[in-house]
Order: C-alpha cells, then sequence, then structure tokens
C-alpha cells in the first residue's frame, strides 16, 4: 500500500536550553563544552531512548561528534527523563543548568512567567533539520470525508500556519506567515534561511536519515545509558 505523509513545517532548531542564572551563552561555542567538569549533574536530556527531540538531538551529536563523544557526555551523569514538563521546571528553577531535547511549546510557560529560560546559542557543529509536530496524514476512507477537506484545508491554509506556528514555536513552510520571530526562541525556519537542497541534507525524518543515522544512534544510547 502507499503511505504518504504531508510535512508542513521546516526548519532547524537549537532545542538546547539553558537556565540563564547558571549558564551564561559565552559558555557555549561547541558541543565540547558539555563536557565541563562544572556541568556534571547539571544536564537534562529528553530520554533518547524514545521517539521525539531527545533521540533527534542525540543522533545528531553522534553523527557529528560519534560514540566516544557521547560516552563522556554520558559520564556526566545525565538527568534523563520523559517528561518535558517536568525537566522544563527543573531547569526553570535552577535545579539543572541545561536541557536537550526540549521543545519550545514546553518550556513557553516558564518563559512566560518571566524565568531564566534561555535557548543555548548556536553551535559550531551545527543542527539538524525537522518537520517536528508538522506532519500530516489521513486514513483511507475516513467516516467523514467532507469534514476531512474541510479540516485539512483550513489546517494547511494561512489561518491554520499561523496559529499552528505560534503555539508549536515550530515554523511553517507557507511563505505568506510571518516565521522570522522564532529565531529568538532557538529555531530557524528554513523558508527564510535555507535552499531546499540544504534543508534536506540537514533533515532528519527520511527513511534514509533514520536507517543510516537515528537507528545506529539508538543503539548506543541503548548501550550507554541503559
Amino acid at each position: 500500500a502507499k503511505r504518504y505523509i504531508y510535512t508542513f513545517q521546516a526548519y532547524l532548531t537549537e532545542s538546547m536550553w539553558r537556565n540563564e542564572t547558571l549558564a551564561k551563552a559565552d559558555e557555549f561555542r561547541s558541543y565540547d563544552d558539555l563536557l565541563n567538569p562544572k556541568w556534571r549533574g547539571k544536564i537534562g536530556i529528553l530520554d533518547p531512548r524514545t521517539p521525539g527531540a531527545g533521540d533527534s538531538n542525540w543522533a545528531y551529536i553522534w553523527l557529528v561528534k560519534g560514540e566516544d563523544y557521547l560516552k563522556k557526555l554520558a559520564a556526566q551523569n545525565l538527568s534523563i527523563g520523559r517528561d518535558q514538563r517536568l525537566l522544563g521546571e527543573s531547569l526553570a528553577k535552577g535545579k539543572l543548568a541545561i536541557v536537550i531535547g526540549l521543545t519550545y511549546y514546553s518550556l513557553l510557560p516558564f518563559v512566560n512567567a518571566g524565568l531564566p529560560v534561555k535557548p543555548v546559542p548556536p553551535l559550531k557543529e551545527g543542527t539538524y533539520g525537522t518537520g517536528g509536530s508538522g506532519n500530516l496524514a489521513i486514513i483511507k476512507n475516513p467516516p467523514h470525508p467532507n469534514a476531512t477537506k474541510v479540516f485539512v484545508n483550513w489546517l494547511l491554509g494561512k489561518e491554520g500556519q499561523e496559529i499552528t506556528t505560534k503555539a508549536l514555536g515550530q515554523a511553517t513552510r507557507r511563505l505568506d506567515v510571518d516565521t522570522q520571530w522564532l529565531r529568538g526562541h532557538g529555531v530557524i525556519p528554513a523558508k527564510d534561511q535555507l535552499s531546499v537542497k540544504e534543508y534536506l541534507e540537514a533533515e532528519n525524518q527520511s527513511e534514509e536519515k533514520l536507517e543510516k543515522v537515528r537507528e545506529p544512534a539508538l543503539k548506543v544510547a541503548n548501550k550507554l545509558l541503559d
């Protein structure tokens, strides 16, 4: 059977966040800076053994830094969690100085409350491209086909994309929706910064990237973190 998933978001994400009181922006230039002994026991990560931004970040780090680096990172006494809210709260309260793999929308309540939560500046090794939560599929023979069409047309239209972009903090592909403001939240909209070729080189969600990058990185996570 043929399967199609339409991706309506595309962006590069700096999904590493810091407590501004504990970790200053100029302390981070490279992933190597996470190995500083001062961060031991102060780094949280969304569990890379489960699908999501945690495993996406882990896979990218595996790709650009290798398994030996991940061994050293794991030795930093990582706080591994599957609840984004709890990890975000630990960051906001200063129990953690850095978190890896949290999304903008999970941290938005803390940002809006004026707590010292800021994205880690872009690192020299770069970051990965993703469609985030912006993937749409329709089941075969939906029970209400007309309602399905109405919803899809609204969701992919300008109004729907403005709402989802603001709610999720993830950049739409629509050219008529403003996404420049996302730069302040560690999100680089693909349509504003990248060519199609550049995005396709950076993305991490294709079957090829799953097979060649994310699955091998998952095996490393299972070995180092179990």
